[in-house]
């Protein structure tokens, strides 16, 4: 995907994108429902999934939770072709595991904390330990879940640390230069270049109140897409570059503003003040049909609720999904209703968007399965 995409539709930023009245509410269809049984013994983290074709189909990864291992499951024999034993001690350990993202059929980087990088094979047998050095010392934090993934580009990996300690007592003047994305170059198992990219959290994003720091991102050609759940706004980075492109605004007409953080969260206030304004979530791009999907809480009033707001809080009832094009402007946007999706748990497959309808509020909770509506989209193409 060539920049020029980008760099055009922030020029047209002011023309091309509808009044917040105005975004248009598109329809889905249900494809189909799948489900895949899982054992006892397998607690899915609904943190990390991923989707991934090979040869021989479409398969999701999923760590368990119970036994230290990864599930590979198939989307096309819906079951579980293989587990990849994890060590935390050891020849192949690697220690409190945060994450993971498979780059290839025998290669599998898992990130941990403190901050490293390991790569691991599909046999579980680790071939090198890479740390993450913070050149600040203001993080000692390393993920890669489902907000935000490992990139890659050729032998280059990126990664993101937006989080900071005692982020109620800091103040943006302690953060504004730091630099939150690295780069790791790993030309062979032993030699690797580790560099941090300069580029700063915009200057403006706590003008109106401090606010949380964390972000989702999406890999688009070049370019790598990051999305603050508390703005509006999307960055676009050149991964060539090093650079940051430029911002555009993607507003929702269904998020009341954003919780300004004064002081340490006393009871459930703070909750009921995120749930009352909405938040933004996962970025997604659709590789089979060059679209963007952006999901977000919308607000909500908490009384209209039979559930505790920690209760919402961890399996929000509304979600709302925003289409956009290649171009990042809004095609429309999609309410599902009550407790229709379980959080973090839906990804992009040839068929359509995967989202999960196993909410653990709803009455057909069944914990032994995974089941995934298979969403399609009104306008938008589809292989079959």
């Amino acid at each position: 995907m060539k920049n020029i995409i980008f760099l055009l539709s922030l020029v047209a930023l002011n023309n091309c994108q509808p009044k917040q009245n105005e975004i248009k509410q598109i329809n889905k269809q249900v494809y189909s429902t799948i489900q895949i049984p899982i054992d006892q013994s397998f607690n899915p983290d609904l943190s990390r999934i991923q989707h991934f074709d090979s040869d021989s189909g479409e398969y999701i990864a999923i760590q368990n939770k119970t036994n230290f291992e990864l599930g590979i499951f198939s989307l096309n024999s819906l079951d579980i072709r293989q587990i990849i034993p994890l060590k935390k001690e050891g020849p192949n350990g690697i220690g409190l595991m945060n994450g993971f993202t498979i780059k290839s059929e025998d290669t599998i980087v898992i990130a941990s904390i403190p901050p490293r990088v390991h790569l691991i094979n599909f046999l579980g047998e680790k071939y090198s330990t890479i740390k993450i050095e913070d050149p600040e010392k203001k993080a000692n934090y390393l993920s890669s879940n489902n907000e935000t993934p490992f990139i890659f580009r050729g032998k280059e990996l990126f990664g993101i640390q937006p989080y900071f300690q005692d982020l109620y007592n800091i103040s943006f003047k302690d953060i504004e230069n730091t630099r939150p994305i690295f780069k790791l170059i790993i030309h062979s198992e032993c030699e690797n270049e580790l560099k941090w990219l300069n580029i700063t959290r915009p200057k403006d994003e706590w003008d109106n109140g401090k606010k949380s720091l964390d972000v989702s991102w999406t890999d688009y050609g070049d370019s790598i897409l990051i999305a603050p759940q508390l703005d509006h706004r999307i960055w676009i980075v050149s991964k060539k570059k090093e650079r940051l492109l430029g911002i555009k605004e993607i507003k929702s007409n269904q998020i009341n503003g954003f919780r300004i953080i004064k002081d340490s969260p006393v009871g459930d206030v703070e909750i009921i003040k995120d749930l009352e304004n909405g938040r933004y979530e996962l970025l997604l791009f659709d590789q089979y049909r060059k679209i963007f999907y952006r999901f977000f809480y919308p607000s909500i009033k908490i009384e209209s609720y039979n559930l505790t707001p920690r209760n919402m809080l961890q399996n929000h009832p509304k979600l709302v999904i925003m289409v956009l094009d290649k171009n990042l402007n809004i095609i429309g946007q999609h309410l599902f209703e009550t407790n229709y999706a379980q959080a973090w748990n839906y990804f992009v497959g040839r068929k359509g968007l995967y989202i999960s309808t196993n909410n653990p509020n709803r009455d057909d909770f069944d914990e032994n399965i995974l089941r995934y509506d298979i969403i399609r989209f009104e306008g938008l193409n589809y292989e079959d």
